[in-house]
């Protein structure tokens, strides 16, 4: 269950918020579904209805509520995919809720609304999209990440130009027909702004700031590298760097892998064939109880990431819990962390440079402390859950007639 804010409700009267997204927390664990899951939380308790409608589900569930929040899954399309038939499904579907209970306004989870554009316009339905990254971007991170084998070149031709083809026949559409445009990262704003520049506004993600707690002081120091895993979040530069310590720090430390994914596999072999099993936990997918337990204990925050991300929420749930973190200096991380202050910033895919960051400050547990300690203040003043769904709220409602 994800704790909501309760919060005074800026519109005259309640609004029926459609969500359209395709992934949500039942889907997998990610930054994106959680911020899509905080925020639908967030207008429940500003007094709104919420319905989402997002992609099938492995497992048959059609529908839920979690929170106050009405979860549709549209049977017979692909889990976490946008195809013709999902697009197909969501217009009878959304023609269907609108003739029950009216909808007000739509947020689209990036291209969430492509197949309802029409369907927005002809019924006068204003859509404020919310974007963590772009096709564009996602180009930038396959070729950061791209295998390049011998019997994979053929997709460093194919995939940069999928990505261009999603990018004007996805992305463009729903921002051109998007009333608002936020932004998770003002990384974003010089791509987003195209075509698109009065409607642009930047709301960082948000996250609710757990207690604080004292971090224990005995060994093993407990890192955390936290993520969806697969090749692109740079785990195993995490663990190289774990596996290139020197003998005796490498038996004081313990890394915690948390997440899953397609990478899950190579990630344990890689651990196997470093012969660092004792220094690794392969965590999988946890619950909000114990992911709190590990941030509690965790002393160092590892994210070698290769993708562009538009504001990872991991980055801040670590700073949250004054963890020192290390990560690398791309997308929407280089905006938040202060190189030195509140965190340590690399070369995202640098190996030498994460070793020796972590060399360092294994070597200084006062410095440990420090970026910890101001790395929680940064997330006080500027990333919090309740300013995020605010703003949000106040961003939909200038579009609404209601």
């Amino acid at each position: 269950m994800i704790e909501g804010i309760k919060t005074q409700c800026p519109h005259r009267l309640p609004m029926h918020i459609l969500v359209m997204t395709r992934i949500m927390p039942s889907h997998s664990l990610g930054g994106m579904q959680k911020q899509t899951m905080d925020l639908c939380t967030g207008f429940v308790n500003a007094g709104h209805h919420v319905t989402v409608i997002t992609t099938a589900r492995n497992d048959g569930v059609v529908s839920e509520i979690i929170d106050g929040v009405d979860i549709r899954y549209l049977e017979g399309c692909k889990p976490g995919y946008y195809s013709r038939k999902w697009n197909s499904l969501c217009r009878k579907s959304v023609t269907q809720l609108h003739e029950t209970k009216p909808v007000d306004v739509i947020h689209s989870q990036s291209m969430g609304a492509i197949g309802i554009l029409g369907w927005a316009r002809k019924n006068s339905i204003p859509i404020v999209s919310t974007w963590h990254g772009t096709s564009l971007t996602e180009i930038s991170t396959f070729f950061a990440s791209a295998s390049y084998h011998p019997r994979y070149w053929h997709w460093l031709a194919i995939m940069p130009f999928r990505l261009l083809k999603r990018y004007f026949t996805m992305d463009l559409p729903v921002r051109l027909a998007s009333s608002k445009i936020t932004l998770v990262s003002p990384t974003l704003e010089n791509n987003m702004k195209l075509f698109a520049k009065s409607k642009v506004i930047t709301i960082p993600n948000g996250i609710q700031l757990p207690a604080l707690r004292i971090k224990p002081s005995t060994n093993p120091v407990h890192c955390i590298a936290i993520g969806r895993i697969e090749k692109e979040k740079g785990l195993h530069f995490a663990i190289r760097a774990i596996a290139n310590l020197d003998r005796k720090t490498q038996e004081n430390v313990m890394l915690n892998v948390v997440g899953e994914g397609s990478y899950l596999g190579d990630l344990k072999q890689l651990a196997d064939d470093l012969s660092i099993n004792n220094s690794v936990t392969f965590h999988g997918r946890i619950d909000d109880d114990k992911l709190s337990m590990i941030y509690q204990d965790a002393r160092i925050h590892l994210m070698p990431t290769t993708r562009h991300e538009g504001l990872p929420l991991t980055i801040l749930e670590g700073m949250a819990h004054s963890v020192a973190t290390i990560a690398s200096d791309i997308g929407g991380i280089s905006g938040v962390i202060n190189h030195g202050v509140d965190g340590i910033l690399i070369e995202p895919g640098n190996q030498q440079q994460l070793n020796l960051e972590l060399s360092k400050l294994l070597e200084n547990h006062d410095q440990i402390n420090l970026l910890g300690d101001c790395a929680r203040t940064t997330i006080e003043s500027k990333y919090t859950k309740q300013h995020m769904v605010n703003s949000t709220i106040r961003t939909i409602t200038s579009v609404t007639k209601t």
